[in-house]
């Protein structure tokens, strides 16, 4: 199988920002230093997985002791609640020109640009995904930008120097795509 179709792809509207970078930025570099307010992006992230990391054992105190369990609930609400209006300042308001349609998986993005890229360019990218306003900021290497009938570039794009918890959260939000899509299905049957 061609590492093009290694990953589930969704058709997603994000935020998203990118910035042309050169090859030892990308190579060598920390993207989060490309973007502002990137530690809040970061933190906001760590904080998502977590809490994905606790819900098995949530759910086992849950069992034992429903008292402790709500309890544990209500401080991890809090903490959401924080990391949420942490967020804030993240999300771009409409109309703004970072909202935009990708196809996303765990490998790589494709979107609609402006700008022309060369195949083998690197560009930094900072993205949020809505509703949940987690986001990540890293490199990806452009493999094809291609003239479209929209009058824009269609850019394709591998992801570089990827880390597990970056591809981690873009799987759960491509699972939590495709559950929405699911749903939204079966209410219109």
């Amino acid at each position: 199988m061609s590492e093009r179709r290694s990953y589930f792809r969704i058709d997603e509207t994000i935020a998203l920002e990118f910035k042309v970078i050169d090859e030892v930025t990308a190579n060598k570099g920390q993207a989060e230093a490309l973007f502002s307010n990137a530690n809040s992006l970061k933190l906001y992230s760590e904080l998502k997985k977590i809490d994905a990391d606790n819900a098995q054992y949530l759910f086992q105190i849950k069992e034992l002791s429903r008292p402790l369990a709500e309890y544990l609930h209500n401080l991890n609400r809090k903490i959401e609640l924080l990391g949420q209006e942490l967020m804030v300042e993240q999300k771009p308001l409409p109309p703004s020109k970072t909202i935009r349609q990708v196809n996303l998986s765990e490998g790589g993005i494709a979107f609609g640009s402006t700008n022309s890229f060369n195949a083998g360019d690197y560009i930094g990218l900072r993205i949020v995904f809505f509703p949940s306003n987690a986001g990540l900021i890293l490199f990806a290497r452009i493999i094809r930008c291609e003239p479209s009938n929209s009058g824009e570039f269609q850019v394709s794009a591998k992801f570089h120097r990827i880390t597990d918890l970056q591809q981690q959260l873009i799987g759960q939000q491509i699972m939590r795509a495709q559950m929405a899509e699911k749903r939204r299905l079966q209410e219109n049957q």
